[in-house]
């Protein structure tokens, strides 16, 4: 007995152990999501959800609701270890139509497991002639109030100019929502045009890292807890699900309405209080602001990295062959940067947008992050390869290069265009092509970046490391050209780069493991 005792113990504490490296307790879903196929608008479906616990304690189970459209029974079981519970979950797909995502929230009562995802996927077949909403009745006139919705993905609220000082609402929803859209586009306007009155409008995305945490935490402060999504959080009440939003959200804005000395300011509801989950956003928020180091790093190193700096050289040979004096070599070089300044940050910028809005699906950031964090893994390990062979003086067997048909078709396009007498026009489509044909290598360091920063919590942040990035990949161009003007030969820029390229090597696998640990700490 006292063994046995002895070995549950010890199972104890391996699991709080994990709990406290945020490891997620161990549940098994059957199924694991839920597949509609095809089914009818307006035809609502069942669906048994068993979940076991695998775990050695015993855990409280609980499915919040990601809308309306949404049921579940029970909201929350106990589940002994090694035991299982059957949760029963429906679906109304209601006006939904074509490729439906839904979801539901699973939630332990482990401290610290995270938040995890029960999806649910389909196509809704419409049916003929959908009922279209009832047009908003006649209220206060249109002028005596001007709309004021303000959308934000962080979190942060812009200020409003209305006759008077806005209404601050908090909405927590789950965007794909056709109800939660139709509350937002219809209800929202025709509420402000009642009350005569602004509403400034936070919209939080329930599948954003932490937004559920947040909520979570203000419900308990409320002392409340979460059964039902959407959420709107206004002055000190908190209104969970669709219905009772719609019933009761009017009488409360009347009210904060008629409040003038609380109306103006954001109400407490909209920053809650600094809890375990909100520390967690908080750290996560200064990650982002520390990501200013190694997105300077990526940018210098990956400027002189050997494929971007072994063109530049043969740039400047080029020239000179050309017979191009100093002042057209400086108006070469600022044209040539800019036009390799501004492809880059199009390119980035595309390819970032691309990126954030896979992430916004919880899944695929799961699978993003796991992806990029493997790819800037192989990345650092190729370049300390690399590295020990520039040592063994094996430098153009380095894995890490252009291919050589890239080079040749960049060499062409130089030889042709330093000889051109439209001398800032050829310098900006050069700048252009060489950019294109340089992504192969430079992109080894500038795609796992941009799904870095794709990752991260506040967009104009994110935005602003991108160009930041460019800047920094075009400083050393800039660097060698003003090198050039005054000058020193293409010859003693070509001995320095290699005496140092092994340096630039052992640089960029230091920038990759960053980039790494990084994501894995957002």
């Amino acid at each position: 007995m006292p063994r046995r005792l002895l070995l549950v113990l010890l199972a104890v504490l391996s699991t709080s152990a994990s709990r406290s490296l945020g490891a997620a307790a161990r549940l098994e879903l059957s199924p694991p999501e839920w597949k509609l196929g095809m089914i009818l608008q307006g035809a609502v479906v069942h669906q048994d959800l068993v979940v076991t616990n695998l775990e050695p304690v015993a855990l409280t189970v609980t499915l919040v609701p990601t809308c309306d459209c949404n049921a579940v029974t029970p909201t929350s079981q106990r589940i002994e270890p090694q035991a299982r519970a059957v949760f029963h979950l429906s679906y109304d797909p209601g006006f939904d139509r074509g490729i439906v995502t839904k979801s539901f929230i699973i939630r332990t009562d482990l401290p610290g497991d995270p938040t995890r995802y029960f999806w649910i996927r389909g196509t809704v077949r419409e049916q003929n002639s959908p009922a279209e909403p009832a047009s908003p009745a006649s209220a206060a006139p249109a002028s005596a109030v001007s709309t004021s919705v303000v959308s934000t993905t962080d979190g942060s609220a812009t200020a409003v100019s209305t006759p008077a000082a806005p209404i601050v609402v908090t909405y927590y929803y789950s965007p794909g929502c056709r109800s939660c859209e139709e509350f937002l586009s219809v209800e929202i306007p025709r509420l402000e045009q009642r009350l005569g009155r602004g509403i400034q409008l936070v919209k939080k995305d329930l599948m954003a890292a932490g937004v559920y945490e947040e909520l979570a935490a203000l419900a308990t402060a409320r002392g409340q807890s979460i059964t039902a999504a959407p959420v709107v959080a206004a002055g000190q009440a908190l209104l969970q699900g669709d219905a009772r939003i719609r019933k009761e959200l009017p009488a409360l804005l009347e009210s904060l309405a008629a409040a003038p000395a609380q109306a103006g300011t954001a109400p407490p509801a909209s920053v809650p209080p600094r809890t375990p989950s909100a520390a967690v956003a908080h750290g996560a928020a200064s990650l982002d602001r520390l990501a200013v180091l190694p997105v300077v790093a990526a940018g210098l190193i990956d400027g002189v990295n050997p494929c971007a700096f072994t063109t530049l050289i043969f740039l400047l040979a080029s020239l000179s062959l050309a017979g191009r004096g100093r002042n057209e070599v400086l108006v070469i070089g600022a044209v040539f940067s800019l036009a390799v300044f501004l492809c880059y940050f199009l390119v980035g910028l595309g390819l970032f947008t691309a990126l954030r809005a896979a992430a916004s699906v919880y899944a695929v950031s799961v699978v993003l992050r796991w992806v990029l964090v493997a790819v800037l893994a192989v990345f650092a390990a190729l370049s300390v390869y690399d590295y020990t062979l520039i040592r063994a003086g094996r430098s153009a067997e380095i894995l890490l290069q252009l291919p050589s048909s890239f080079k040749k078709r960049i060499h062409a396009s130089i030889r042709t265009r330093v000889r051109m007498a439209a001398l800032a026009g050829s310098s900006l489509v050069l700048g252009f092509l060489v950019s294109l044909f340089e992504f192969a290598c430079t992109g080894q360091v500038y795609l796992p970046l941009l799904g870095y920063l794709a990752r991260m919590r506040q967009q104009p942040q994110a935005l602003g490391l991108l160009a930041l990035y460019n800047l920094c990949f075009i400083a050393p161009l800039l660097v060698v050209f003003a090198a050039s003007w005054l000058g020193v030969t293409s010859g003693r820029i070509t001995a320095a780069f290699q005496a140092h390229m092994g340096k630039v090597k052992l640089g960029l696998a230091v920038v990759f493991i960053g980039l790494a640990v990084l994501t894995l700490a957002t």
